[in-house]
C-alpha cells in the first residue's frame, strides 16, 4: 500500500494477523521456484518483537495515544493495576456472523476507556500499521522489485462463507487502511504510540477518502496450510487434513489432492471441515486456572491480568520442558506436568478436542475408502502445532474412527530440499507462518468446493 511502482505484476502479499500474532509473506511470482519466489516478510525484525517473523497482534489504549505489537504488550503490562486490558486479537472479528454489526461495535471499556473506537476502527488501524511493517520489512530485503510494497494483498480467515460479502467488507477497510498508512505513516511505528487525535483524524479522512488498499482474495487458512504442506513436499500425499490451532481456534478441513490436472486440484471434502473453540486460549485458561489455584487467589483480578499477559510465553516454557515457573512478585509458582494432567479441566479439554478430531477423520476415512486411497497426511499447522499431546490425540483418534487406515501425523514440516535455501528463521517455525506462505501460492492449485 505505501510504496508506489508495480514492476511484479504477479506479486502477492498475504497476510495473517492470527490471534496471537501476525505474519505476512511475499510471492514474487507463483510459476518461479519456491527458493526464488517466496520470501516471508520479517516484520517482527522491525517491530522488535522477539522473532523476525512474527509481530504480536496487540493494540492498547493509553494516555491519550495508541500503541501496536510488542510497544502496546509492555504499555499493558504497566497498566495491570489500573485494570486495563489491551486488544488481542483481530482475527475474532473475522468470525462473526453479521460481520457488519460486529465492526461497527465499541472496544470494551477495559480497553479503550475513552470511548473512541469501534471494533473497525481498531483493524482499520492496526492494518495500518502491518502496512507499515511490511513497507520497511520489504525494504531490508535485498534483490527484490522496485515497488514490491505495491503488490496485491490477500488475507487469511479462520471461516469461509461464499457469497457473504466478506470480501466486499475488507476490501473497505483495506482501503481505508491504506489512507490511515499514508496519512499517519511512520508515526504508526513510534514506539510512544501515535495520540488519539491523530488517529482520530486520520480514520474521519481515510472513511470519506479511502485509498487503495489492493485487496485481492482471502484464503480459507486450512486451504492454505494444505496448499503450503503440498508445495514443500516431496512425497504429496492423495488426502491431506488439516489441524490448525491457534489462540482463538482449531480449524480442520480436508483435501483431495489430484496432481493429474494442470494445475493440480486441491477439492475439500466438506464433510470433515470444523472450527472449534477448543485451542490454544482455552489451554492458556486453563494453566492460569492451575496457577491460581496453587498461588491460593483464583479470583484475584490483578493476579489474572498478570498471568494472561504472560501465559503465551508461560505454557511454551512449560511444554517446551515439562514444568514451568511464574514469578509473582516476590512469589515463585511453579506448576509441573502432573498438575496439568490430573487436572480435571484439562482432561475434559482433551476429551472433547478428541472427539472433534474422531469426527472429521472419520468423514475422511471414508472418502479414502471410496477412492482406495491408503495413506492419509494429518497436518499440524498454527501456533499449537508443536504441542506434544496433539500428535498422540490425533492417532488416537484415528485408531478409534479409521482402523487401519494409514496415517502421517505432525507438525507442518517442508520436506523439500529446495526449503533450506529459502530464509534461516523458516525453519523453526514452518507451522506458524505456514498459513501465510500458502495463502501467497494457492493459485499455484485448482482449488474445487473448497469454500462451499
Amino acid at each position: 500500500m505505501a510504496d508506489e511502482g508495480d514492476h511484479a505484476p504477479r506479486a502477492r502479499i498475504c497476510i495473517d494477523f492470527g490471534t496471537a500474532m501476525s505474519k505476512a509473506c511475499l510471492c514474487l511470482d507463483p510459476s518461479m521456484p519456491l527458493d526464488a519466489g517466496v520470501r516471508p516478510i520479517p516484520i517482527g525484525a522491525v517491530s522488535g518483537a522477539e522473532h523476525a517473523l512474527f509481530s504480536p497482534s496487540v493494540l492498547f489504549v493509553d494516555g491519550g495515544r495508541l500503541f501496536f505489537g510488542p510497544a502496546a504488550l509492555e504499555r499493558a503490562a504497566a497498566g495491570i493495576e489500573g485494570g486495563r486490558d489491551p486488544l488481542l486479537s483481530f482475527k475474532t472479528v473475522l468470525g462473526a456472523r453479521d460481520l457488519d454489526q460486529a465492526m461497527a461495535t465499541r472496544l470494551p471499556p477495559s480497553v479503550d476507556p475513552t470511548g473512541t473506537f469501534r471494533q473497525r476502527d481498531a483493524l482499520v488501524l492496526y492494518l495500518a500499521y502491518l502496512d507499515q511493517l511490511i513497507s520497511d520489512a520489504l525494504a531490508r530485503v535485498a534483490g527484490l522489485p522496485f515497488g514490491i510494497g505495491r503488490a496485491r494483498r490477500r488475507y487469511t480467515s479462520p471461516v469461509w462463507r461464499p457469497g457473504s460479502g466478506q470480501d466486499r467488507v475488507f476490501e473497505g477497510v483495506f482501503n481505508e487502511a491504506a489512507a490511515v498508512s499514508q496519512r499517519l505513516n511512520r508515526l504508526l511505528l513510534a514506539p510512544d504510540g501515535v495520540s488519539i487525535a491523530q488517529c482520530r483524524d486520520a480514520l474521519d479522512k481515510a472513511r470519506a477518502n479511502p485509498g487503495d488498499g489492493r485487496l485481492d482474495t482471502g484464503v480459507f487458512e486450512p486451504h492454505a496450510a494444505a496448499a503450503a504442506s503440498l508445495a514443500y513436499t516431496n512425497e504429496p500425499a492423495y488426502i491431506v487434513m488439516v489441524i490448525d490451532m491457534g489462540a482463538g481456534t482449531t480449524d480442520i478441513a480436508a483435501f483431495e489432492f489430484d496432481e493429474r490436472n494442470n494445475p493440480p486440484a486441491l477439492t475439500e471434502i466438506k464433510e470433515a471441515r470444523q472450527c472449534s473453540g477448543l485451542a490454544g486460549d482455552e489451554i492458556d485458561r486453563i494453566l492460569i486456572g492451575v496457577l491460581a489455584k496453587k498461588r491460593g487467589a483464583p479470583n484475584d483480578p490483578r493476579f489474572l491480568r498478570t498471568a494472561r499477559l504472560a501465559a503465551r510465553d508461560f505454557k511454551r516454557e512449560f511444554f517446551a520442558n515439562g514444568n514451568a515457573t511464574f514469578k509473582d512478585g516476590w512469589r515463585t509458582i511453579a506448576i509441573r506436568a502432573g498438575d496439568l494432567t490430573g487436572d480435571p479441566q484439562f482432561q475434559r479439554y482433551l476429551n472433547a478436542l478428541g472427539q472433534t478430531f474422531i469426527t472429521s477423520i472419520a468423514a475422511v476415512a471414508a472418502r479414502a475408502r471410496a477412492t482406495q486411497v491408503r495413506m492419509v497426511d494429518v497436518v499440524l499447522a498454527g501456533g499449537g502445532a508443536n504441542l506434544p499431546f496433539l500428535p498422540q490425540l490425533v492417532r488416537a483418534a484415528a485408531e478409534q474412527a479409521a482402523p487401519g487406515l494409514a496415517m502421517r501425523a505432525g507438525p507442518l514440516s517442508p520436506s523439500s530440499s529446495l526449503y533450506g535455501s529459502v530464509d534461516e528463521y523458516f525453519a523453526d517455525v514452518f507451522p506458524q507462518i505456514a498459513i501465510s506462505v500458502g495463502g501467497s501460492l494457492v493459485e499455484m492449485l485448482d482449488t474445487r468446493a473448497a469454500a462451499a
